[in-house]
């Protein structure tokens, strides 16, 4: 383990095979990993649960929980020489936690979102992170990157519902890299939806204020991908909105409406609102409703 510097190259440190050897030995010998995803959705839920009881929520709404590949959190947080050792471990450990959750809170109140945001970065090939597998072949990394969602995605039971986030990094309002269009986005989805043992029910595409300036030439590619959302019955949610800029919104939201055409799609934020100053929340959702229609 080591501090993570945002919107920096990962550093990596020099270990000889006896340190190897015996840092994973330590981790493979303590406790069970605890990842704390369950453990929170299940508080949240009681929360959640109370509100709906109250009548603040809308009984048909679901608990959203969003979870990292195990990449997100191996790529910052372990030192290279480890990752590929720590790998399964993590991995047993998620799959515990989605075990538990889905165990615990009703299917029928549940959507569990798998976030890819390292993920992207090995898509294409950004040098900052560097994944453990694939020998430094770009298609050999794609194909184990799909491999590895779609084993998560086969965590989730068929009766709860899935959606897939896809993002450039959010780490302090930065991307690691500006999308300069939808292609990987689109490219890995359709790998992805071929693939799915589970129905995505929605997919999430990131909207960058970077691309005002090419919007059309930014949404293209989700002409290609409108086969599959119609197939798989998915609903589409693009990132565009942006606190305190609705001139931004609107057009973004024109650009995507005449490449989807009569595709409908929802309105999200470009990103998670976990680093999301509390005081913007409020304006943030009712941008949110402004220029969207209610669904329930």
């Amino acid at each position: 383990m080591y501090e993570f510097v945002h919107n920096a190259p990962v550093v990596k440190n020099d270990y000889t095979p006896e340190q190897i050897e015996e840092g994973i030995a330590k981790l493979a010998n303590s406790a069970p990993l605890n990842t704390g995803y369950d453990e929170m959705a299940i508080a949240s839920y009681a929360v959640f649960k109370k509100l709906k009881d109250e009548g603040v929520l809308n009984k048909a709404m679901r608990l959203q929980v969003s979870i990292p590949t195990p990449p997100n959190v191996i790529t910052p947080f372990v030192q290279a020489v480890f990752q590929a050792k720590v790998e399964p471990i993590y991995q047993a450990a998620l799959n515990r936690a989605l075990r538990k959750m889905q165990d615990e809170i009703p299917h029928s109140e549940l959507a569990i979102q798998i976030d890819l945001a390292v993920d992207t970065a090995f898509w294409e090939g950004f040098e900052w992170f560097k994944p453990w597998f694939g020998d430094g072949n770009l298609e050999k990394v794609r194909q184990y990157t799909v491999d590895y969602i779609i084993r998560m995605i086969g965590q989730v039971d068929e009766d709860v519902e899935l959606g897939i986030h896809n993002c450039y990094g959010d780490m302090e309002h930065r991307h690691w890299k500006e999308p300069e269009s939808l292609a990987t986005v689109v490219e890995r989805g359709l790998q992805i939806f071929e693939k799915s043992p589970h129905k995505i029910n929605f997919f999430h595409a990131p909207v960058a204020k970077s691309a005002l300036d090419h919007l059309d030439s930014y949404f293209a590619p989700l002409k290609d991908l409108v086969p599959a959302l119609k197939k798989h019955n998915t609903e589409l949610y693009l990132g565009v909105i942006h606190y305190n800029d609705m001139s931004a919104t609107r057009k973004m939201i024109d650009a995507a409406t005449t490449v989807l055409g009569d595709y409908p799609f929802g309105v999200a934020t470009e990103c998670g609102w976990g680093r999301t100053p509390p005081e913007q929340i409020e304006d943030i959702m009712k941008m949110s409703t402004e220029v969207s229609q209610p669904v329930m």
